[in-house]
């Protein structure tokens, strides 16, 4: 046997353990490589990681934020709510007076009409018995409106501040 002696050995075991060797150095090299290039991609998962989380803290600032404007509208909203309930119930009560004031001035005219004028011209003159003339039968008076640009002026600046003071 020829491999019987260490001595006739000791060559060819050199050799493996040059050829183990190499290769252990070539794999740790591209092990290196590796490492390398998975501590790049961390720095980058880094840089990605803390930009999403700027991103999701000013997200979560943008809907504090939000909150804020429209619980703030919410109120604007409610007191805006509560004026126009006010202001419908000051128009409905208006509305009540005018309906009342409006009825009282229909008496009053129905009132005038009715009553015969002393001074009419048919009071005084008396026809034949046979000949009787139908008395004339007039409408409601009209109120008078404003005559010059004077009173009409006051009459719509009247009307700004009523409908103003509602």
């Amino acid at each position: 046997m020829v491999f019987s002696s260490v001595e006739a050995l000791s060559p060819f075991l050199n050799l493996a353990m040059a050829a183990l060797f190499l290769g252990t150095l070539f794999y740790l090299v591209r092990l290196n490589e590796k490492v390398t290039a998975m501590r790049g991609a961390q720095s980058e998962l880094r840089t990605l990681l803390r930009a999403c989380s700027d991103q999701v803290d000013g997200a979560e600032k943008a809907i504090t934020t939000m909150r804020g404007v429209a619980q703030q509208l919410a109120g604007d909203l409610g007191r805006s709510l509560e004026e126009a309930d006010r202001m419908k119930t000051a128009i409905d009560a208006t509305t009540a007076e005018i309906a009342a004031m409006l009825a009282r001035l229909d008496a009053g005219a129905a009132a005038v009409t009715a009553q015969p004028n002393p001074a009419s011209p048919q009071g005084a003159k008396r026809g034949k018995p046979g000949k009787q003339v139908p008395p004339q039968q007039r409408g409601p008076v009209r109120p008078a409106g404003p005559t010059d640009q004077g009173d009409r002026a006051a009459a719509l600046r009247l009307f700004r501040e009523t409908f103003r003071a509602l």
